[in-house]
Order: structure tokens, then sequence, then C-alpha cells
């Protein structure tokens, strides 16, 4: 592990603006001046692969360079670019902010010969917190319109399950025509077996009785 000695200063610098190619020159010749060994190559790897994640940090960090007079600090430029209806709820405003993605060696500009742009960087940030922000308000918005909206009801089902409750059989095969000023009980509707012995399958085209039964 004596060979990192080369590398971890690197890692305890801010991350550098340099052009992309720069960087890659300058660890390539590193490299080869020290030729560390296989163990030690996987853990820089994997230092250098973790330097691209940001934890949050608050929203009352300076800029590296203010947009404008007023806008010095990240929540000064989150407020800037809000819309008033969100701006002006404090409450649902974040205290942290996630800065995005930024490599050791970054990449993702599209330039591989120009100095890495940190107010673009920090331009990218603030939107990306502005968008979320806009996302949670327009869900919450309608959440609370739904919760006040009246279900709809379909009114032909409605009407069919009246019409048929009320209904009442007017006769009955055993008890005859009932009157206005009589009460007619309705008879349980027959209701065939679940299973039966025989069933007769020439009503569907085919000339043949199953018999389920015992008897012959």
């Amino acid at each position: 592990m004596w060979c990192t000695r080369w590398f971890l200063p690197l890692l305890l610098l801010p991350l550098p603006t340099a052009p992309p190619y720069f960087l890659l020159l300058f660890i390539f010749s590193l490299t080869m001046h020290a030729k560390p060994c296989f163990y030690c190559i996987v853990l820089i790897s994997s230092i250098f692969v973790s330097s691209c994640y940001w934890q949050p940090f608050s929203l009352d960090t300076s800029l590296a360079t203010p947009w404008s007079e007023n806008v010095t600090t990240y929540g000064e430029a989150l407020l800037w670019s809000l819309p008033p209806d969100i701006a002006n709820n404090t409450e649902s405003l974040p205290t942290s902010i996630r800065a995005a993605d930024r490599c050791w060696c970054d990449m993702s500009s599209g330039s591989f010969f120009d100095p890495f742009n940190v107010t673009r960087w920090e331009h990218n940030s603030v939107n990306r917190m502005r968008e979320d922000l806009e996302k949670r308000w327009a869900s919450s918005n309608n959440n609370s319109s739904a919760a006040f909206t009246p279900a709809k009801t379909n009114v032909a089902s409605s009407l069919w399950s009246l019409f048929a409750r009320n209904k009442r059989p007017t006769s009955s095969p055993l008890l005859g025509p009932s009157n206005a000023d009589e009460t007619v009980v309705a008879l349980p509707a027959f209701e065939p077996p679940t299973f039966r012995h025989k069933y007769d399958l020439s009503s569907y085209g085919v000339n043949m009785l199953l018999d389920f039964g015992w008897s012959e």
C-alpha cells in the first residue's frame, strides 16, 4: 500500500476544474511513475469513483460565482428560480440541497478540452431542486383537489339497482293473481344443483350423455 502515497494528496485537495484531457494525462504519467500494484489500482479507482457522489449541504452555502447582487447563496438562487406561489410558501422549502453529481475528472459537460464550468454545475443543481419542488407542489395540489371532488356515480347502474330492488312478482303459479291490498310472498327461485349426475350434450350438437352416477 506504499504506492498509494502518490495519489492520496489528489483526494485531499478540492476537486479540480482543469480540462479532462489534462487530468487524464496527469493520472497516466503519475501511474507510469509510481507503478502501483493491482490491489492499489483497485483501491484508488474505487476512491476516485466514490468522489462522484455528493452529500446534501445547507442552502446557506455561498455560490462560487454570485448570480446577481441579491443572489449569493443556493437558497437565494432557489427562491429566485421558483414560481411566486411556491417561493412564498416557506414551510414547504427544504433546508438542504443535493448537488448534481460531479466526479474528480468530470467529462459530462461534453467538452474534453475545456475547463469545468462551475457556474453551470450550480445552475444544474438548483434547477434540479426546482423541478423536484414543482412536481411535489403539483402532486399535493392534485391530491387536495381530489379529496374534495365528489365521486362520480353511474346513473344507469343506480337506476337499474333501484328498479331491481323495488321489483316484486305480481303473481305466483301457486297462489294465483294477487290483489292490490294483499301481500304477495315471492317464492324462492329454483336453483339447479352445482353438480349433476347426468349431462345431456344433445343441445350442444353432440349426441352424448355423460353419466356420473353409479346406477347402470
